[in-house]
């Protein structure tokens, strides 16, 4: 990628994940910027560094999950970005394996894992919440389950469900999973 891509990536990236109504990949990742207000810019050069990165989108991305506002000059010279960036991609490179691990620590009837009862979030989120599941896992679960529409329903005026479901919404779409292998591990899992 050339720096005013990389530009142009970030700037769609963060739109993303910090603006309910911008889509990533309703728009392709298309954002408005010209290569003039770029070369103006007085960070240009952490997009330059940027660049240079092997995976430079996949270490935004990570980045963004992590902290939706983090800023250029962190994900181009903080040692903490790559390894954000090397914990994402182990992930990513193991969701089958990483969900299998998790669906231990999930409650033994699989319903009972999504119920919201008194307004208490249920043990799927609590699981996430308490950093015991990956981001990936609760993602995939709530994609499978279809519960997204119901806890919003009964968790409409929680804070912490309110970036919870933000992060769900813009990741999930990122997240390349085999939903047959999950949905019969899921069965497999649940039905012992």
């Amino acid at each position: 990628m050339t720096p005013f891509e990389t530009y142009k990536d970030y700037l769609s990236l963060k739109n993303h994940f910090n603006s309910p109504g911008y889509d990533y990949f309703k728009y392709k990742g298309k954002v408005s910027g010209s290569i003039g207000s770029f070369n103006k810019r007085k960070d240009k050069f952490f997009f330059e560094k940027m660049a240079k990165h092997k995976d430079a989108h996949n270490l935004m991305l990570a980045n963004f999950i992590q902290n939706p506002k983090c800023w250029i000059r962190e994900l181009a010279y903080d040692e903490s970005a790559e390894q954000i960036y090397l914990n994402w991609l182990k992930r990513s490179q193991s969701l089958t394996y990483m969900v299998s691990g998790d669906l231990k620590k999930l409650e033994e009837k699989f319903n009972e894992n999504f119920i919201v009862r008194d307004n208490q979030h249920p043990v799927l989120l609590k699981l996430f919440c308490s950093d015991s599941i990956s981001v990936e896992t609760l993602c995939i679960l709530v994609d499978i389950s279809r519960c997204f529409k119901h806890w919003d329903k009964e968790l409409n005026d929680d804070v912490v469900w309110t970036d919870i479901k933000l992060l769900i919404k813009k990741y999930t779409p990122f997240i390349k999973y085999d939903r047959e292998k999950i949905q019969k591990l899921l069965i497999d899992f649940f039905s012992v």
